[in-house]
């Protein structure tokens, strides 16, 4: 009788083992949702983040570009008044190289009058290219803001390369946007003009074949990025 008993009551306490099962394998189903759930939530946060990061740079490039279509408009008003004076005085110059050198010269001297009318220089003689700089690239709308640097030599445009190469260099110009969510976009670039080409008569009187016509007038082709950085 004694046997019978014990038997029995082993036999009703395995019944506990269900119920022990179970506990196990929601246990495991709640971690294993948890992991899910804790990898899809940083996945989110991963996308929300690159979105941001992302809206940030192209609201730091939007400035950028707004410059750059503003000297592509001052070059083709440089060239206009810089090839008109140069002509005028092209007899008196001797040869097409002095024209050329007297042309490159006053370009430089038109570009640099148009910016010191947006942005004059202050007490020490420093171009004060934030002020011309805000006139041509409007504030964003979106809540965050965006401040800009020009690297020396802030007088003037550099024209180490004007009668080398034909270049005029607006040196270190630097973009710093902060989003309101507080992401911070930093544009580097150095914008590159190049002086538009002029073909001179020769001695006889004659100019070359390409003179005057639209494809050695490509204003917008004058104006590029040198040494571009994001950051």
């Amino acid at each position: 009788m004694g046997r019978r008993y014990t038997a029995k009551r082993y036999k009703l306490n395995n019944r506990g083992s269900a119920i022990v099962t179970v506990l196990v394998v929601v246990a495991f189903i709640t971690i294993l949702a948890t992991v899910m759930l804790y990898i899809s939530g940083s996945n989110f946060q991963m996308k929300v983040a690159d979105y941001r990061t992302k809206e940030s740079f192209y609201q730091a490039e939007i400035p950028v570009e707004e410059l750059r279509a503003q000297l592509v408009e001052d070059v083709q008003l440089a060239f206009a008044k810089a090839y008109s004076t140069a002509m005028s005085e092209f007899s008196g110059l001797g040869d097409a190289q002095n024209a050329e050198d007297n042309y490159r010269r006053l370009f430089c001297d038109e570009m640099n009058k148009i910016w010191a009318g947006r942005c004059p220089n202050d007490a020490d003689g420093n171009r004060r290219w934030r002020v011309g700089i805000d006139m041509v690239a409007a504030q964003p709308t979106d809540g965050g803001t965006w401040a800009v640097k020009v690297a020396p030599p802030s007088a003037k445009f550099d024209d180490s390369k004007m009668f080398s190469e034909g270049w005029l260099i607006l040196r270190g110009v630097e973009f710093t946007y902060d989003s309101s969510e507080g992401y911070t976009s930093i544009i580097s670039t150095d914008y590159c003009i190049t002086i538009p080409e002029v073909q001179w008569p020769d001695a006889n009187g004659y100019y070359g074949a390409a003179a005057g016509t639209e494809e050695r007038l490509n204003f917008s082709s004058c104006v590029n990025y040198m040494n571009w950085t994001k950051r």
